[in-house]
């Protein structure tokens, strides 16, 4: 495929994602979305493209972590899931949204628990 045809694509994956009320289909949908942008040749992406990459990521991710929220009961294994995208594949989205947006902030650390989001956003659990 083209990079066009993938970040299109991955869009749609976003998409189906955010309408997503299964939270174990919504996490399949957001890392199939993530391994497509990933796998965008470096070489083949323009700078227009590159930027598009990066507002699709974090968009998508400030959606994500706004829809954590209403996430009161998951599967253990769904919550790895998100936790393995939050710390992994979104970690940059992530820590840049949770130091802009102080309700994001709180619902990740909600939804990870105290200590897991300490490790991911790096701060000292003293300071807190």
């Amino acid at each position: 495929m083209t990079v066009p045809q993938d970040i299109a694509e991955a869009r749609a994956l976003f998409e189906k994602a955010e309408r997503e009320e299964n939270p174990a289909a919504k996490a399949q949908a957001l890392e199939e979305a993530i391994v497509l942008l990933d796998s965008c040749d470096p070489d083949e992406v323009t700078d227009p493209q590159a930027q598009l990459i990066a507002n699709v990521r974090l968009a998508n991710t400030r959606r994500l972590l706004a829809q954590l929220v209403g996430m009161a009961s998951v599967s253990m294994d769904t919550w790895f899931d998100y936790v393995g995208l939050l710390i992994g594949e979104l970690r940059p989205e992530v820590e840049r949204i949770a130091e802009t947006d102080p309700e994001l902030k709180k619902g990740l650390e909600r939804f990870l628990g105290q200590e897991v989001a300490d490790t991911l956003l790096k701060r000292n659990p003293d300071e807190a």
